[in-house]
């Protein structure tokens, strides 16, 4: 937990840690009590001995909170992080005041499921070279040609932040289907996708909005690391959503 002002809580992707919204929330204009929960096998947490379900990640993220003192907060997430904030959102909608959806989805489709898994055989291979994948496919060409100089020297830094937990996370992520908790959210609904985005289409979050009352969708010029290419603009948008 961090910082001061409306709690926060915050969920990170697959193969990630809490830093993940380090950039964001250093980037941020207005004072927030940022909390981020971890995944099984991410951060501080323990690795999982059974394949994680989402609701035991939504239901210990919400007494997390109000063990903090937070008997209502705001929610978001970025990919499989926007699912539980999501999920989140559809279980406790009586302490969630707003939720923030950033590269999310509600159904894995087949394309998905391969990508997903595509990920595991990498990981398993060796991380830099899952690593050296996931930059290119993960952000833009004009990220990319600013990066290059220093590509690999960026390779082995990235990889070595990969979590434990990864293939526990990537088993959940083929597994998502949070489809009928959409119609169940009532807080309004902030969905943030990427344009560029080659691994969770942007046509996921335009289909979020669609569905989810009170949803405000905002299409952003980015691949799916798009937490590292905008942190900034995301920051703005997640703090005016947050007000």
């Amino acid at each position: 937990m961090s910082g001061s002002g409306a709690p926060v809580l915050l969920f990170h992707g697959t193969t990630q840690a809490a830093n993940a919204w380090d950039q964001v929330i250093q980037s941020a204009q207005e004072p927030r009590t940022w909390v981020v929960c971890e995944f099984p096998g991410s951060g501080e947490s323990d690795m999982p001995t059974q394949p994680i379900e989402l609701d035991n990640i939504v239901n210990d993220a919400d007494a997390l909170m109000k063990s903090l003192g937070f008997d209502t907060f705001h929610v978001g997430g970025y990919s499989l992080g926007a699912v539980a904030a999501l999920r989140c959102a559809a279980l406790h909608s009586r302490e969630v005041l707003t939720v923030s959806s950033l590269c999310g989805w509600s159904r894995s489709d087949a394309r998905m499921r391969a990508t997903f898994d595509l990920w595991r055989r990498l990981i398993a291979i060796g991380p830099d070279v899952f690593m050296r994948y996931a930059l290119v496919d993960g952000y833009t060409v004009a990220a990319l040609e600013l990066m290059e100089p220093m590509i690999e020297q960026v390779i082995p830094m990235a990889a070595s932040m990969i979590q434990p937990g990864s293939d526990a996370h990537l088993d959940l992520d083929i597994r998502v289907d949070i489809e009928d908790s959409l119609t169940l959210i009532s807080a309004p609904c902030l969905v943030m996708g990427a344009i560029e985005d080659r691994w969770v289409d942007v046509s996921h979050s335009r289909h979020i909005a669609a569905t989810v009352p009170k949803s405000t969708l905002i299409e952003l010029p980015a691949g799916h690391l798009v937490i590292g290419e905008l942190a900034g603009e995301i920051a703005h948008h997640l703090v005016r959503h947050t007000a």
